[in-house]
């Protein structure tokens, strides 16, 4: 499935070997048992024909809100006229791409409000939008960046409901939020002396697992024996502005068959770390996945060499036809040099209309993503990032690096699905049944036959079912709560 739609679904990757340092484990965010069936019954009879007006995660709401606060950037060598300049052309064009380095430490330092927020009950989009800037102040080899900035975050239904409340009751609901001044080099200047594993009831973080890229996610300036003072912390404040409003939108259909084919690919990664094993959950999840595609009807049609992969075909019964190459964890082990996975990685989101990733979350550090170039020009795409909270790591990040001048926010050509929760083994199959019903959609389009149902609502809504029935299978509460973002302005509607 490439040309028409491009669906990029990111399983749960291990390591691009050296190629991506961090590592949210899927492995570590899964169940080890052998994942159970489960039924949640026929589509068209869950769909019912309804249009279904809930925010397009169907078990959470969009939040929009402000947050304000200040931040410190060294410039050690700058003189102070130098600095004065800089902080003119920042206030002037904030976006300004030559003064990047300064301006992203607003997004590090946002990062770091997560916790705060997480025990608001908010899950953060980490990826900050554009900020506005109330003064910067020159000091002697720094920049004091005061700031107002636009992000969302998503609060779970149920979380409001145990309240009596709806989303737009949120509006102007506060919180308050202690943040480091000077993000960069933190991990450097205090180790884990600020930092507690909210996971574990606070626990002490193991040294082995903190690094300069991963202290926002263990963020903890209340943590007995933390060594920042006063004049190290930020007191910032997140105000929640708007509460947005679903409608009912579909995928882009008639792009996504414009060739008469859909093109997919669905990367497996290295989920236990080391030396791959057969073993690995990545081979045990593309088996899984071949068996439930072969079952209903598709065909393995090419083998690739050295046990990268193969590639599974079918036609549907409108015509269209749909081809999926399965990469296998192969050629994204801990050991694959960085830039040879890299390139595989970057020739899969390049080539396919559908891309669907596995793996692990790394901390939001997939650094092939940041590359605009890794994209396909003018083509439509849904990007699946199945992995541990990829709303708040990943989404954005697609958006900004998918964006052109003809489309400034990347919303046109990419539908992003994410899930605001850890990733648990045995997701690909939730994943499945959604594109097995997304190609269903597609292919009643192009038969010109009735495709209400298969909208991103119901789709969605169909998917978080089959989650919330796989976690019950298993005994637990822990499902992943799936959305879709970039959609709300698809101009697709079905003729009937």
């Amino acid at each position: 499935m490439a040309r028409a739609l491009t669906v990029i679904i990111m399983s749960k990757l291990t390591a691009f070997a050296s190629s991506l340092l961090l590592a949210t484990s899927i492995a570590a965010c899964a169940s080890n048992g052998a994942e159970p069936d489960v039924d949640i019954g026929d589509f068209d009879a869950f769909a019912d024909g309804k249009s279904d007006t809930q925010y397009l995660g169907t078990r959470s709401a969009e939040i929009e809100a402000a947050l304000t606060g200040k931040v410190r950037v060294a410039l050690p060598g700058k003189t102070a006229t130098e600095l004065q300049a800089i902080a003119d052309a920042i206030k002037a064009n904030p976006s300004d791409y030559n003064y990047r380095n300064v301006t992203e430490q607003v997004t590090e330092q946002i990062k770091y409000a997560r916790n705060a927020l997480r025990a608001s009950k908010f899950t953060l989009n980490l990826e900050g939008g554009e900020a506005t800037y109330s003064k910067i102040t020159v000091e002697s080899g720094a920049l004091v960046l005061e700031y107002s900035v636009k992000i969302e975050s998503l609060v779970k239904y149920k979380e409001l409901e145990a309240q009596n409340l709806k989303p737009s009751d949120l509006i102007g609901q506060k919180v308050d939020i202690k943040l480091p001044l000077m993000p960069a080099g933190l991990f450097d200047r205090i180790q884990g002396a600020c930092s507690s594993d909210f996971d574990a009831n606070r626990a002490a973080v193991p040294a082995a697992d903190l690094r300069n890229d991963n202290m926002f996610y263990y963020w903890d300036p209340a943590r007995n024996g933390c060594t920042l003072g006063a004049a190290d912390i930020v007191n910032a404040q997140y105000t929640v502005s708007s509460a947005a409003a679903a409608k009912t939108v579909y995928p882009e259909y008639d792009r996504l068959i414009a060739d008469g084919k859909i093109t997919m690919v669905q990367i497996y990664g290295q989920i236990e770390h080391g030396d791959l094993s057969p073993n690995d959950w990545g081979f045990l999840s593309i088996k899984d996945v071949t068996r439930t595609l072969t079952s209903h009807g598709f065909k393995k049609t090419q083998t690739f060499p050295n046990n990268t992969g193969h590639r599974l075909e079918k036609t549907l019964p409108n015509g269209l036809k749909v081809e999926i190459d399965m990469l296998s964890p192969v050629s994204f082990a801990d050991h694959v040099d960085r830039n040879l996975s890299n390139a595989k990685f970057r020739e899969a989101i390049k080539s396919h209309e559908v891309v669907y990733y596995a793996g692990h979350a790394f901390y939001g550090s997939l650094t092939v993503l940041d590359e605009p170039t890794a994209y396909p020009l003018d083509q439509y795409q849904v990007i699946f990032m199945d992995a541990c909270w990829s709303y708040a790591y990943y989404t954005k990040q697609v958006f900004r690096n998918r964006a052109t001048a003809a489309d400034p926010t990347g919303f046109i050509n990419t539908d992003v699905v994410n899930n605001t929760e850890m990733g648990i083994t045995g997701s690909e199959q939730t994943a499945m049944v959604l594109f097995e019903k997304m190609f269903d959609g597609a292919d009643l389009v192009k038969g010109r036959k009735a495709a209400k149902n298969y909208s991103w609502n119901n789709l969605v809504k169909y998917m978080n079912t089959h989650a919330k029935a796989r976690a019950d299978a298993r005994g637990e509460s822990n499902e992943e709560i799936y959305g879709v973002s970039g959609v709300t302005g698809n101009k697709f509607k079905p003729t009937r």
